[in-house]
């Protein structure tokens, strides 16, 4: 009887070893995204990778393998359920600046199916170089009648909405109380139902104009991708869009997705980093 118990546990730690090595063991959507990123490379990584990414399946070097190593990775589980993940990474040095998105789903492992990032660099530096361009005599009040604000305004502001999420959360906090008392002369003056889907004008006040401008913004929006949540636009490219939400009621707030809203970034009491595409 001993014996057969000796074999009995001999058995169950193999079946229990075996069950450690199978596919289906799993690594966090954290953890698949920091060896996607790490410099060391990730080996096994195959399974952990699907979609859009398919072309993961026959790169001979990953992402984190691709860059300098002097590159400075800053991974972040922005959002997860039981199905769903959205993992971000801040790769800088003192030449590069990208935040990139990971979208993930669960199957047998959490895979990575999309990746996404506004790359708006270039554009942001033609347009500095434009500015950069006019002529001091003429930055004064002709500029500001023939594009709407102040050429230090656009200038500040193009280097808002080109400069990561880092940056763009240190400028909301920094702001914070300027942010709330625009939103409430917002809701006093100009209410949205959570059915709006255009939301008139309020750039036209000048109070609300004013106070917008000492944050860079540039609009305030509403968006059927979001309903009932107010959006305080900086600006971007076409589609490629970045600014600040407001919704204090997070079950209103927009999950973030491949496709449309890549970013949602709580900064608290209300207020949200988003980006498009």
């Amino acid at each position: 009887m001993k014996i057969k118990s000796a074999y009995l546990l001999i058995a169950l730690l193999a079946t229990l070893n075996v069950a450690a090595q199978s596919p289906r063991d799993t690594l966090s959507p954290y953890r698949v995204v920091e060896k996607y990123v790490s410099v060391k490379g990730f080996p096994d990584k195959l399974r952990f990778f699907c979609c859009e990414m398919y072309h993961e399946w026959a790169a001979p070097k990953t992402l984190g393998e691709q860059l300098a190593p002097t590159v400075q990775r800053e991974v972040h589980l922005l959002y997860q359920d039981t199905s769903r993940a959205v993992v971000t990474v801040w790769l800088h040095d003192s030449i590069t600046s990208m935040d990139v998105y990971f979208y993930l789903q669960h199957r047998e492992v959490w895979t990575v199916y999309a990746v996404r990032s506004l790359v708006m660099k270039a554009e942001a530096e033609k347009e500095l170089q434009r500015l950069d361009s006019i002529p001091s005599k003429q930055r004064g009040k002709a500029y500001k009648e023939k594009w709407g604000h102040t050429w230090q305004f656009d200038k500040d502001n193009v280097g808002l909405w080109s400069s990561s999420d880092s940056g763009l959360a240190v400028h909301y906090y920094k702001n914070a109380d300027r942010f709330s008392e625009l939103e409430k002369l917002r809701q006093k003056k100009y209410p949205i139902q959570k059915t709006d889907s255009v939301y008139k004008s309020v750039m036209h006040d000048k109070k609300i104009s004013k106070k917008a401008d000492a944050v860079l913004i540039r609009d305030i929006l509403v968006d059927p991708h979001a309903p009932g949540c107010v959006l305080y636009f900086i600006g971007g490219i076409l589609d490629n869009s970045v600014g600040y939400m407001y919704q204090p009621d997070p079950a209103l707030v927009p999950k973030p997705t491949a496709g449309y809203f890549i970013l949602i970034r709580p900064l608290g009491n209300g207020w949200y980093l988003y980006k498009t595409t």
